[in-house]
């Protein structure tokens, strides 16, 4: 493989970022997780009542099953085989269980049993195919009690449990599907305000813009890049080498933040991905090493060091370097072409070494530009 090829693969807006996630120690007591065995029928009555709260606005979709993996664990139910756990979380605010766990399952078991309009229809059964096509309410009153008296494990993370414990659980447990990625984890775990800031400013046109519309909201690709933008932006200096971490910490922020800090936050993206596009035009936050290159994807790394900077600036700065675009363009191609910030933009990209290296070198040539 060629070094270009290296780093197309390492600018892949998706990549480079660990999944391990480095956290201060704690004590073990501050874990609270409650274990407990109940009947289907109580969580099926928890649903009922909207006790549970199965995060549709995680952006992980809910229905990901097909009808015949949904019937075939009500056919499992049905047999009475035993099912996998289920995991939740407890709100602080509002105390009601947060799905960690077991999402495709409790939408089957939901479908199943509690959808009124359009219920699901059991199909490719293996063993029970006298159910073929029944729905719950079709079904004899025998097996009606079956379903709801099968023992099924529940765990509960309590409210006292820390965040940074709660991700690490998060993280861990999460192993069927398709686990949760660093930023959907985030997510779930700072429901606040903060979620809500991180989707308004992805959908804020000036930044679809800005990536060409080409940063999928799919597994929260879009929210990432906004967290990455806000935790650099309020506190680049006191990142430790720990992006997970970082980013976690900022994120919980912004739930404390006032309304000023967050208008503040809110003007400067937007004038930072104004400027950079009027400057970059389609090759906004994407690595360039010659003016004739064929245009990249954008670059994570790219993307926080350039929009950050600009942020920082005041309008007559922003103003002085749109003056001079076509100079900061050649510049920033002669940065990239720099062996120490093309370093620090494509490998091992979130070291304390690299992401201090490249926020200085890109400040020091804005810096440069406007003082010209």
């Amino acid at each position: 493989m060629s070094m270009e090829d290296m780093n197309r693969q390492s600018e892949n807006y998706e990549g480079n970022e660990s999944s391990e996630f480095m956290m201060e120690s704690f004590n073990p007591n501050d874990i609270n997780v409650d274990i407990i065995t109940i009947n289907l029928g109580s969580l099926i009555e928890q649903l009922e009542f909207e006790e549970i709260d199965l995060q549709p606005d995680f952006q992980r979709a809910t229905d990901v099953w097909d009808n015949i993996r949904k019937s075939r664990l009500i056919e499992s139910i049905l047999l009475g085989l035993p099912i996998p756990s289920f995991y939740f979380s407890e709100d602080p605010f509002t105390l009601k269980l947060s799905i960690i766990d077991g999402l495709q399952r409790i939408c089957a078991i939901k479908d199943f049993v509690l959808r009124k309009e359009n219920p699901l229809k059991l199909k490719g059964l293996q063993f029970l195919r006298h159910f073929e096509g029944k729905t719950y309410l079709q079904l004899p009153r025998p097996e009606m009690r079956r379903i709801k008296s099968l023992k099924i494990t529940v765990n509960i993370l309590r409210k006292g449990t820390p965040l940074n414990v709660k991700y690490i659980i998060y993280e861990r447990i999460n192993t069927g599907g398709v686990p949760l990625n660093q930023q959907e984890i985030r997510y779930a775990l700072n429901q606040g305000f903060a979620t809500v800031f991180l989707k308004e400013l992805a959908n804020m046109e000036s930044f679809k813009i800005a990536t060409d519309y080409s940063i999928n909201s799919k597994r929260m690709q879009d929210l990432d890049f906004i967290n990455r933008f806000i935790a650099f932006f309020v506190g680049y200096t006191e990142y430790s080498g720990n992006l997970n971490l970082f980013l976690f910490d900022k994120m919980r922020e912004i739930n404390s933040m006032t309304s000023n800090q967050i208008a503040h936050i809110r003007t400067s993206f937007d004038k930072s991905m104004k400027c950079c596009y009027q400057i970059f035009k389609e090759d906004t936050f994407r690595i360039k090493y010659e003016a004739t290159n064929k245009r990249r994807p954008v670059s994570k790394s790219v993307f926080d060091t350039l929009s950050v900077n600009i942020a920082l600036l005041n309008d007559k700065e922003r103003n002085l370097l749109l003056s001079r675009s076509e100079v900061f363009k050649n510049k920033m191609i002669g940065l990239f072409n720099n062996e120490d910030f093309k370093t620090s933009i494509t490998s091992r990209t979130t070291q304390k070494y690299n992401v201090m290296l490249r926020f200085y070198m890109v400040k020091s040539l804005i810096k440069e530009i406007i003082s010209l």
